[in-house]
């Protein structure tokens, strides 16, 4: 288990996604900006973490909330989405928990929503199982993620912080960087083999450079175009499918919990 950094905003979205269902042409609920979550923008701002202007009595939803933490990795948003739910930050961090644990990620634990604390901790494989989780189960991340960039009121257009996006057939899904976790990437390929088209996943953590989130995009990108190499087309009765001819370990399809 190593430090995950923003990666950890996938399972921040899972959560809001169970408890807050949305489709991406819906607005979803909303909220209006607060005092206090003003003195959590500033202390995000003075501290250095990942964040997306806001200001005060400001009226936003959950669907631009989503855009902001995925695209942009807002942090602040984080704690926005939160406030919708009316959860308390130990609650939210106690239900990303659970559900972790409900879907196998057994060398996974969160401290916070955000990924800025050292004890949000995962291995590369439990992160692909999240992300191909999510991107399976909710159309609407698979249509967020593949944003190259998004528009926020007051920020106007920001790009999105995940490496190659829009490059060589990269969908998604999620970066993050702090100096104990160096660069993630979480990367998801779209691949066309025997006319039929899919996602590939590679997870990269650890990358440590004058550029790390570059680093960890190339990595990424590297690993999952070394993973062509074990898809074959095969001819059966009812028409072509795809095999993979990899270690069977490499393969990870979305679970049922």
């Amino acid at each position: 288990m190593v430090p995950i950094a923003s990666i950890t905003k996938i399972m921040t979205t899972w959560v809001v996604l169970h408890a807050l269902p949305l489709s991406y042409d819906e607005r979803g609920p909303c909220t209006t900006v607060t005092p206090y979550d003003m003195s959590l923008y500033d202390y995000d701002v003075a501290s250095g973490q990942s964040h997306a202007r806001i200001v005060l009595h400001e009226h936003i939803c959950e669907g631009t909330l989503l855009r902001g933490l995925l695209v942009h990795s807002a942090g602040n948003y984080s704690q926005l989405l939160q406030s919708i739910i009316g959860w308390s930050p130990s609650t939210f961090v106690r239900v990303m928990n659970r559900d972790a644990k409900s879907l196998g990620l057994l060398r996974t634990h969160y401290a916070d929503l955000t990924g800025i604390s050292t004890g949000d901790r995962s291995t590369a494989r439990d992160q692909a199982v999240l992300a191909v989780d999510l991107m399976t189960y909710e159309p609407i991340v698979d249509q967020i993620v593949a944003l190259t960039h998004v528009s926020l009121p007051y920020n106007g257009v920001v790009e999105s912080y995940t490496p190659l996006i829009g490059v060589d057939g990269v969908v998604g899904v999620k970066s993050g960087f702090t100096d104990d976790a160096g660069g993630c990437d979480v990367m998801a390929v779209r691949v066309t083999v025997a006319g039929q088209t899919f996602n590939t996943y590679a997870v990269v953590l650890g990358q440590q450079s004058s550029n790390p989130l570059g680093l960890a995009g190339a990595t990424a990108l590297a690993l999952s175009r070394s993973l062509k190499s074990s898809l074959r087309s095969v001819k059966t009765p009812s028409g072509v499918k795809v095999e993979w001819t990899g270690p069977a370990a490499d393969v990870i399809g979305p679970s049922t919990g």
